[in-house]
Order: structure tokens, then C-alpha cells, then sequence
């Protein structure tokens, strides 16, 4: 008897069949290139180089300003697409994230005891899904594990729907494959050095697990078919798009 097919989901993946399932298609199925961005480089980088951060205070080595200065030097340095005098903006943006979080931040840097946690579990064995992805951070509370996703953006007034279920998402993962209790979830939000902190919800985890199942048949199904609105002014594959909403 054949096993049967599991459909490996993630919250990108999610989220992007949730805006629209074309532009899912054209993403994971049809492998289409996503335009370069160079907010999205700057996030990055900056992400790379405090994975570094925290792996050196997770190790109990010595860390200050200059090591932080030098670890960005030295990821330009080692990226072999990277230049520091075609890309100054890219540069210049990374940097200045880099010195706002130390400001804010030096006194008191955490305990990670998780860095770009990769994990995947499927619900329940009769589940045709998994779910997948990587953490930022997890770091030790008296109480449990606080799940930290890092931000390159500004704080919003209130957290996002998208960023509460890739936080859940995160949750789950963390409890399923790391056997560890979560009681926070933070959303770190480096242009600003602010954060937005809640309590993990089990209803709410529980809705996104159907929100997850539901995606996994109908990418099982082929069901791409397109969701045109506003959002299409901001979708990576508008150009390509027959079916994006237009003015006219």
C-alpha cells in the first residue's frame, strides 16, 4: 500500500494561500522568483547577525558593542552577493537597526536557550499535513519559554492577525517538537525597539489548526483560484497576474 502524501504546510505558506491562492501557486507550485526587496535584505541581515548575538551569549562569551559591529562587518564580508558601496541603503539600514537594538537592549540581552529553532510535526498521525518553520529565539522564563519573532518594521497599535497566528504557529512547534511550555509570545519590532507581548490562546490555537487543514486540502485539490481586491497592489506576482484587480 502506498503511504499517503503529506502536504508540508508552514506559516509563510499559509499566509500566502490566505491572501490569495494564485499567488500561492505561482510561489510553490510554479516556482516563480520573487522580486528583490531590499527591506526584506535588510531583515535578514539583521536577523543573521543577532543569531550570531545570542549564540555567543548563549555559549557565555564575551559580548559588547564592537563585537556586535564586527559580526555585521564580517556577514557582508562572507555574503558573496553582498557590497557595501553598491548597496549603501542596505548597509546603512542594517546598521542603524543593529545600534537601536543595542541601546535598547545591552543591559539585559535575555537567556536564549533556542535560536532558528527549525521544527515540523503533523497534528495527529492521521493528519495529511505537517506544519514547519523556524523560531528567531526562545528564551527561559521562570514560568516557561517566551517564543521571540523578530520584526524589521515599526510597532502597529495592535498585533495583526498574521503576526498572531505565525506567534501560535511558533508555539506549536515549540511544544510539539521541543516538549517545552510556552507563556509568551513576543513580537519584537527592531525600527522602534518595541514589542508587543500575549498569552498563547488555545481556542485560538486550535482555530488555526483547522485554518491549517483546510489550506492542506485544498492545495491537495488544486484550488488556486484567485481572491482579486486592493491587495493586489502589493502582491509580488501582480505583473504576471490575469486575474489582479485593477482600476479600470
Amino acid at each position: 500500500m502506498t503511504p499517503r502524501r503529506v502536504t508540508r504546510l508552514s506559516f509563510t505558506k499559509l499566509s500566502l494561500f490566505e491572501f490569495c491562492p494564485t499567488a500561492y501557486r505561482y510561489r510553490y507550485v510554479e516556482r516563480v522568483p520573487t522580486p528583490f526587496v531590499p527591506r526584506i535584505v535588510v531583515g535578514a541581515i539583521v536577523h543573521a547577525v543577532l543569531h550570531r548575538l545570542f549564540e555567543r551569549i548563549r555559549s557565555r562569551e564575551r559580548v559588547d558593542k564592537t563585537v556586535l559591529d564586527q559580526m555585521h562587518a564580517d556577514y557582508w564580508a562572507q555574503a558573496p552577493r553582498l557590497d557595501r558601496e553598491r548597496f549603501p541603503d542596505i548597509w546603512s539600514g542594517g546598521q542603524a537597526l543593529l545600534d537601536g537594538y543595542w541601546r535598547a537592549n545591552h543591559q539585559d540581552l535575555g537567556r536564549p536557550m533556542l535560536l532558528e529553532s527549525r521544527f515540523r510535526f503533523r497534528p495527529d498521525p492521521e493528519a495529511g499535513f505537517s506544519i514547519e518553520g523556524v523560531i528567531d529565539r526562545v528564551d527561559e522564563t521562570p514560568s516557561g519559554a517566551a517564543v521571540i519573532d523578530y520584526k524589521s518594521g515599526r510597532r502597529p497599535e495592535r498585533l495583526p492577525d498574521r503576526l498572531r497566528a505565525q506567534l501560535h504557529t511558533y508555539a506549536l512547534g515549540v511544544e510539539q517538537v521541543h516538549q517545552r511550555r510556552v507563556e509568551r509570545l513576543d513580537a519584537y519590532f527592531l525600527a522602534d525597539n518595541a514589542d508587543i507581548s500575549i498569552a498563547p490562546d488555545p481556542d485560538y490555537s486550535a482555530a488555526l489548526l483547522d485554518r491549517y487543514a483546510t489550506t492542506a486540502e485544498r492545495v491537495v485539490e488544486g484550488e488556486f483560484t484567485a481572491t482579486p481586491g486592493p491587495h493586489c497592489d502589493w502582491c509580488d506576482f501582480r505583473d504576471r497576474c490575469p486575474y489582479r484587480a485593477t482600476d479600470a
